[in-house]
């Protein structure tokens, strides 16, 4: 919803001059209206970079977990491994090819997780990013609006300082004389002097 000051200046959008160009008034609605175009186009755009963002942040939050759960696979995983190494060292003989033969299996086992480990990291990092983008996209989109609609206020303003209250408050013409009437009417009407009457009076004869 238009700030009422905005519906007000926006009246005159059509307004113009003697010499058929628009008005001082009209340009001043012109300019608010195309701000007010760009606000409204902002917060559709708005609207779906946030949703991005909601996608982007339960994304992370997955990624995070499962990486933190592959460190501790890992590191248990790098341990057994190493135990097997040491103990097919120590052995001889058939258990200790055995014991090679297990030490070689989670040597591989370790170098197939470290790719999982890896693409599953490089995964995480390329979302924070694109999370962290899409943030700062939200954030300069909200300063724009909030900055269109400070220029928006700047030019209403405007507009009431060089036309005054004519521009917001117009009254109608026809209630003018008819309040000169009621005045008119309800004025006092003004008293008459009594007649003076001179009497003269009769000589006797």
């Amino acid at each position: 919803m238009l700030d009422p000051r905005f519906e007000h200046v926006l009246e005159f959008i059509d307004e113009v001059d003697g010499d058929g160009r628009l008005s001082t008034r009209a340009q001043l609605a012109v300019k608010i209206q195309a701000y007010g175009q760009d606000v409204a186009d902002l917060k559709l755009s708005l609207i779906d970079v946030e949703e991005e963002v909601s996608e982007l942040v339960a994304i992370v939050a997955a990624l995070e977990v499962a990486v933190e759960e592959q460190t501790s696979q890992k590191m248990i995983l790098v341990a057994r491994a190493q135990d097997a190494a040491v103990s097919a060292a120590m052995s001889s003989g058939g258990g200790g090819a055995r014991l090679r033969g297990v030490a070689q299996e989670m040597r591989e086992r370790v170098v197939e997780f470290e790719k999982d480990y890896v693409q599953d990291t490089a995964r995480l990092k390329e979302a924070q990013l694109s999370l962290a983008a899409k943030q700062r996209t939200v954030r300069e989109q909200r300063g724009s609006i909030v900055r269109r609609l400070n220029t928006m206020s700047s030019l209403a303003e405007r507009a009431r300082l060089e036309f005054g209250r004519e521009m917001f408050e117009q009254p109608s013409q026809s209630q003018q004389p008819q309040q000169r009437v009621v005045r008119m009417s309800s004025a006092r009407p003004a008293r008459r002097r009594p007649r003076r009457v001179v009497r003269r009076r009769r000589r006797a004869s």
